[in-house]
């Protein structure tokens, strides 16, 4: 038979012991200062750790939170659109700021294109950037982030003869959001 080796109580009380104090002198001296920069012997300066800790602490996290400067709206629109009509409804958005959106359409079908163009700065003439294209849909739903300052929408085209009805939800930080009304040329 193998005899099992007895361990004394006392031996293992001072075992746990050691150890408890062993991982506590790890973390005050050396996951404090880089996690927290919290630096209480001053290990955590001489090994170079605490530059780690004061990098995450002062650093605001700028990913997952973003001030604006402008006033936040939340707009819904219905918009009544004829057989084989097309229209544009367009939000005028400063570069960076974000646009959450909702449409959905009753009596049929359209053909929708989402897109913007420019309002500041240097662009080519007639420039625009088309962010989404759909050659048939009901209804969209998503979030924006103007890549400039412009206006920034949906061309809508109805596929049908028959009327339909356009419900859009829009919520951001735009300063207008409308009907764009078509520049065509005048026939001669």
């Amino acid at each position: 038979m193998n005899a099992q080796p007895q361990v004394s109580r006392r031996r293992l009380l001072v075992s746990t012991v050691v150890a408890a104090l062993a991982a506590a002198g790890i973390l005050i001296a050396f996951v404090l200062p880089a996690e927290y920069a919290i630096d209480p012997l001053g290990i955590g300066r001489l090994v170079g750790l605490d530059a780690l800790g004061t990098s995450k602490a002062s650093k605001p996290i700028t990913e997952v939170m973003h001030a604006h400067p402008r006033k936040y709206y939340s707009g819904n629109i219905t918009i009544d659109v004829s057989g084989r009509e097309e229209l544009e409804y367009k939000a005028t958005l400063a570069i960076g700021e974000p646009m959450l959106y909702s449409w959905r359409v009753q009596g049929g079908p359209v053909y929708f294109e989402f897109h913007g163009e420019p309002t500041e700065g240097t662009w080519p003439a007639g420039y625009y950037r088309s962010y989404e294209i759909q050659q048939r849909a009901s209804e969209a739903h998503g979030s924006f982030i103007a890549p400039f300052t412009g206006q920034h929408g949906w061309y809508w085209r109805n596929l049908s003869d028959e009327p339909a009805i356009i419900t859009l939800q829009a919520s951001g930080y735009y300063s207008r959001l409308g009907r764009i009304e078509s520049k065509k040329a005048a026939v001669e």
